[in-house]
């Protein structure tokens, strides 16, 4: 809070990450201070020492080794080795506060985003140094700049008719200490009224007296008005919403949560006969799940408001939608309510889901990408270590396919890939993982499965395959497939070294003459046995 005659904090231009900012480079400072205190410490106090030390083996007639004269050599040798470990401390400390700046100043960039976006700023008070440090969206908020008066004294913004109430809530924070939140009207220079939530937190010291506050100051001013003319006549408020080119629903706070109003939007967008009154609606029937609906309602009426929650919908024809509902608590004709806002995101959110779509699945076979492939393989990876669970790697290489495309074409070409894909992903079991990783080659990840599993399961995709007939000019083609297998066999492997043994197997397996499975987990050679090289 600004500066007041009852001892509310002064206003200054920093924000609070340049106060923390501030504290680091003088922590800094004192570090110097106090390595140079501690080199003046080591030379006085082990002056003496060193002294009579020097003087005892001279006396001794220099038994040691040393002469007097070398002695100091040994001081000098000493306070280097200091310094230098100094200086290492001093380069390394100095690379810590590099990387906090840095740090800070990425959280100082986030945090004046987010609050531009909400229309809120943020501000804290040390009591110690008296400072009160506010950011850019607070004076935007509040419509004044750094330089105004007024952050002087805070309580010449504040409506006279609210004043003695924030100074209340106020005072007893910094009595007992926690949070408070009061709301406000203040007026800027151009005589243009707004609504301030102002929100803060007193931290209380060991003798019960505040040592540091922190808090926001948010323009609630569309809100507040809508909650205004809420409580002053319902009817007119049932106009104003009907209006509303969004749709609306009030909900009591009570067991079922019954419709209260729904403004013809919402009629529309919930597909309702407009001769059924909203006191005949039933609000479950407009949420998919019965526990969506109880988990918003619970949330706004503990944070007073939720703002953009995504959630699935219903439809009066039982036809679902996503929506984005911002809710806030009121009362509504002396009930106790919760005033929420819809907006059918069905196409965004439809668009969001095929960008991602998009962003992890190859687009000729629709399977994992190879990026996304080795990402939830990495994670699958670390599941099994965690449960010593094992899982296996299949390396696949359709055989000869250069020659599929230069004899058949490209077309032919992508018509075998999407075919191989669908039939080995009908053989794979839904939690195990495939990925076009090449061209022709693919690969499969099988959890659950040991070493003699995942050989089975490739011997049956190779013969699979094998029986694949594809027709074209009136030739009848099919087509071979080399498969490596590995699975783990260490918990200190990387899901690279598994891969890489795959496909070791897999050009052993191209060497061996091709339609064949090859299972090789890391000795001299690949096995290579009658029981698994088949031709």
């Amino acid at each position: 809070m600004p500066e007041n005659g009852s001892g509310v904090p002064k206003a200054v231009k920093l924000d609070k990450i340049d106060y923390l900012a501030h504290k680091i480079t003088k922590n800094n400072k004192s570090f110097s201070l106090l390595a140079a205190a501690g080199w003046l410490c080591l030379l006085v106090f082990s002056g003496p020492v060193l002294a009579e030390t020097i003087e005892i083996l001279y006396e001794q007639g220099g038994s040691g080794g040393f002469s007097s004269s070398d002695w100091p050599w040994v001081v000098f040798a000493l306070l280097a080795t200091f310094l230098v470990a100094l200086w290492v401390q001093r380069t390394q400390y100095q690379q810590r506060l590099q990387d906090k700046e840095e740090e800070l100043e990425r959280s100082h960039a986030r945090l004046r985003n987010a609050q531009r976006i909400a229309r809120i700023g943020s501000w804290t008070r040390d009591f110690e140094t008296g400072e009160t440090f506010w950011s850019k969206e607070a004076l935007s908020v509040l419509g004044i700049d750094a330089n105004d008066e007024a952050l002087k004294h805070y309580e010449t913004l504040i409506h006279q008719d609210d004043i003695d109430r924030v100074t209340e809530v106020i005072a007893t924070a910094y009595f007992q200490g926690g949070n408070y939140q009061c709301d406000h009207r203040v007026a800027n220079r151009s005589g243009q009224e707004k609504y301030i939530r102002l929100a803060g937190q007193v931290f209380l010291g060991d003798g019960s007296g505040p040592v540091h506050e922190t808090g926001t100051v948010q323009d609630i001013t569309d809100r507040k008005l809508a909650e205004l003319a809420l409580q002053r006549s319902e009817e007119r408020m049932r106009s104003i919403l009907d209006a509303a080119p969004y749709p609306i629903l009030i909900l009591e706070v009570a067991e079922e949560y019954p419709v209260l109003y729904a403004n013809r939007s919402a009629y529309q967008l919930f597909g309702i006969d407009p001769n059924i009154s909203s006191d005949e609606l039933k609000s479950r029937e407009f949420w998919s799940e019965g526990l969506s609906r109880s988990q918003f309602i619970d949330a706004v009426v503990s944070e007073n408001h939720v703002f953009e929650t995504e959630m699935v919908m219903k439809g009066r024809s039982s036809h679902t939608f996503w929506a984005s509902l911002t809710g806030s608590r009121l009362e509504f004709g002396g009930v106790e309510s919760v005033f929420i806002s819809v907006m059918d995101i069905t196409d965004r959110k439809r668009i969001q889901q095929e960008l991602e779509r998009l962003a992890t699945t190859d687009p000729l076979t629709g399977i994992y990408n190879r990026r996304s492939f080795f990402e939830s393989a990495h994670k699958e990876m670390r599941r099994a270590v965690r449960y010593s669970q094992p899982f296996a790697i299949l390396m696949m290489d359709i055989d000869n396919f250069k020659s599929v495309n230069d004899n058949y074409g490209h077309q032919f070409g992508d018509s075998v890939l999407r075919r191989y894909a669908d039939i080995v992903q009908s053989l794979l079991r839904e939690e195990d993982l495939m990925g076009r990783v090449g061209g022709e080659e693919f690969c499969a990840l099988l959890v659950f499965s040991a070493e003699q599993g995942g050989y089975v399961v490739a011997e049956r995709i190779r013969k699979r395959w094998m029986d694949e007939v594809f027709e074209l000019n009136e030739q009848q083609l099919s087509f071979s497939v080399s498969i490596g297998v590995s699975t783990l066999v260490d918990d200190s492997e990387s899901i690279e070294d598994i891969i890489e043994r795959a496909d070791v197997g897999l050009y052993t397996a191209k060497r061996s003459g091709r339609n064949c499975v090859i299972v090789h987990n890391g000795e001299v050679g690949p096995r290579l046995t009658e029981k698994n090289k088949v031709k």
